[in-house]
This record gives structure tokens, sequence and C-alpha cells, in this order.
């Protein structure tokens, strides 16, 4: 919410704004995140993932609280890659670590609950920015969420257990560790691939959103930095309530018909694209804040069912010893996705101003949706390969013994 503060702090004019704070800033944030989510799966597979969850938090939270020193754009820039690194090495680790500690019959609700948290805290950091920028400055929110995460990544390390890898699934006997055949057999999965498709398709527009939605709504919009705040977090808690509703009707889906779990995902995907143009399209929001308001919960409710049943599905469709590596491959997909998304959003703004942009923006949610329906014919199959191939390598006794652990 706090662009144009920011453009004005370091003398940048309009262009500079959307271009190195809303494309360039954004794009960097996450593309380092991609390599970071490659390297973070690789050891996920093959190391201890609590610590090396505290150790990627820490090189995040730590920059950003530096946050509130920086003097210059680049100094930003330095801050806010150290942050994107780390939020790319998250995502695969955690997920590896529930998917030993849950199992199919659950990991919907796991995920749709940690896609909670997260639409949860982006709309708290949404909100904090922009109720406290007039008053306290733009970079005051940094160290504000920065020490609370420094405080969590050490309790993590004292708090969390390591769970025995492939205990969820009744698996024991796994590989040596990192192969190259492994990593192709996660791309020969089909489901797979139209997962990281559709995460590359699907988080342009998320990118763009996060870059400039909430800029654009205070200013082209006319609803000013504090009404636009308002409705960011209203799509940021439909977003959450979304993503609840998303993973109970997924688990309920996963444990009656799998197939069914695509149709829901890619319907949901396709209706939330008319709510969210309709806040780009309608002109002179004030006037209209409560139908603003309106349609960012709707909007926000029906984009998230998807982001919060697609790890599971990962997880599901790849055996314990790949799934850290899997999980890197669609979040590497993903921030290649967000990365790009705001870089394509200033070329489009260059070319056709913001509301047109953002229009052409969103409506790449279509083919998202296309991509997700598809799953429901690939992923019943996978999974059941997947299942198949660990009662080859696991005897009963073996299973029922890792089974007890959980």
């Amino acid at each position: 919410p706090n662009l144009t503060m920011i453009a004005t702090d370091f003398g940048l004019d309009a262009s500079g704004r959307d271009w190195l704070l809303g494309g360039m800033l954004s794009t960097l944030f996450f593309l380092v995140g991609a390599p970071a989510s490659i390297v973070a799966g690789l050891l996920a597979d093959t190391r201890r993932r609590v610590p090396l969850l505290s150790a990627f938090m820490m090189v995040g939270a730590i920059p950003c609280v530096l946050t509130m020193f920086v003097q210059n754009y680049y100094q930003l820039l330095a801050t806010r890659m150290f942050t994107g690194l780390a939020i790319g090495g998250v995502i695969p680790i955690i997920f590896s670590y529930l998917g030993d500690i849950f199992p199919n019959n659950m990991r919907n609700y796991v995920s749709g609950g940690f896609g909670f948290v997260s639409g949860a805290g982006q709309a708290l950091g949404q909100f904090l920015a922009g109720a406290t920028g007039e008053a306290f400055g733009w970079r005051f929110c940094f160290p504000a969420i920065g020490i609370p995460s420094i405080l969590v990544a050490l309790g993590a390390l004292l708090v969390c257990e390591e769970p025995k890898r492939g205990a969820a699934d009744g698996q024991q006997k796994f590989g040596s560790g990192f192969a190259w055949d492994s990593v192709l057999n996660i791309v020969r999965i089909r489901s797979n691939l139209l997962i990281f498709l559709q995460a590359g398709f699907g988080c342009v527009p998320w990118g763009i959103i996060s870059a400039y939605l909430n800029d654009y709504l205070a200013q082209e919009g006319g609803l000013e930095v504090l009404n636009a705040t308002y409705v960011i977090m209203l799509f940021g808690i439909g977003a959450a309530l979304g993503g609840i509703f998303g993973s109970v009707t997924g688990q309920f889906l996963q444990n009656k018909n799998r197939a069914l779990l695509g149709i829901f995902m890619g319907a949901t995907t396709i209706l939330s694209i008319p709510p969210i143009l309709a806040l780009v399209l309608i002109p002179d929001g004030k006037k209209h804040l409560a139908v603003f308001f309106v349609l960012a919960t709707v909007g926000g409710f029906l984009a998230s069912p998807t982001g919060a049943n697609i790890p599971a599905i990962v997880i599901n469709s790849n055996t314990p010893e790949t799934r850290g590596s899997a999980l890197a491959l669609f979040n590497m997909c993903n921030d290649v996705g967000k990365g790009l998304g705001p870089l394509i959003g200033a070329a489009l703004i260059g070319v056709f101003g913001r509301r047109i942009a953002l229009t052409i923006a969103i409506t790449a949610w279509l083919p998202c949706g296309v991509l997700c329906l598809l799953l429901s014919i690939t992923y019943p199959s996978d999974e059941d390969n997947m299942k198949g191939g660990i009662r080859s390598t696991t005897t009963d006794e073996e299973r029922e013994e890792l089974m007890g652990v959980v």
C-alpha cells in the first residue's frame, strides 16, 4: 500500500515506482526464491528439517528487521531479496515435514490450515503497512514483522521434533539420497506436470495483485490509501476463509472421489475471475466502497481453494524420499510465476496503463483453472501408483509399525 510513499522517499517518479518498486523489486523477491526452493527441497529429502527450517527463517527475518535502516532503493532491494530467498526455501521444508506427520486422509486439512495462516498473515501485513505508514513511515512494518519471526525461528528449534521419514505412509526403505533418476521420475508424473504449469499461470496474477492492486486502488481507483488497504485486507481474509473451505471440501473429495477434487479446484479458480476483475474495472471506487468490500472478499474466497489443496496433491503423488524435491519444483514454478508477474505487469503498464494491464493479468487464471480441471483425469492414478510403489518396498509388519509412530 505504500509504493507511492516509498517512491517519493527515494526520489522516483511514477514510472520508477511501477518499474523499480512494483516490477523489479517484486520480481527479484520471488525469483531468488526459486533456486532457494530447489536447494531446500533437496536438503529436505536427506537432512533433518527442523534446523533447516529455522536457518531459512533467520535468513529472511534478520534482513527484514534491517530494512528499517535502508536509505536507498538498492539497499531495499538487497534486504527484500534475502527475505524472498528465505520464503522460497521454507515452503518445501514445511510441507515435507508435515507430509511425514499427517496421513493422506488429513493432508488437505493441513494444507488448508497452512494456507489460512499464510492468507491471514498477508492480510495482517498489508493492514499493518497501510495503517502505520502515514503515522510512522513505511519502514516501521518491517521490524514489526521481522522481530517476531526471529523468535519463532528460535522457538522451532526448541519445540518441534523431527518426524520419522515416511512414517505417515508406512514406508521404511529408502534410496541413498538425491539422484537424477528421482528428478526424472518426478517430471514423469502427469499430475506434477499439470501442477507445475498451473503454478506458473496462476501465480502471474497473484504476483501482479500483490505488487500493484493496493496502490492502483488507492491512486487510480480513487479509494485512497486506507480504504484500499481495507479492500486488500478483506481480500486476504476472504482468501483465508476460502482456504479453510477449500481444504475441508478438498479433504472430503479426497476421501470420497478424488477425480472431483480437480473439478472443484478448476471451477473455483475460474469463478474467481469476475469479482476480481470488477475491482479493477469499476470506476470511482469510493462511491461503491461496500461493493468493493464484497467483491474483494468473494474474489479472495474463490481464488484460494486451489492453493489450499495443491501441496496435498503433490505430497500424495510423490514418494516420501522425493517429496521435498517435488515440492521444491512446485514452489520454484510458483516463485517464477510470482516473480515474472510484476515484471510482466510493469511492461504491460508501460504499454497499456495500469487498468488494462491488471485486466490482462487477472485473466491468466483461466488457463490455470483448465489445468486444474485436467487433474481430475491424472491425479487418482498417480496417487495409486505412489501407494503401489511403497507397498512393493515395505512389508505389512513394517507399515503397521511405522503407522503406529504417527
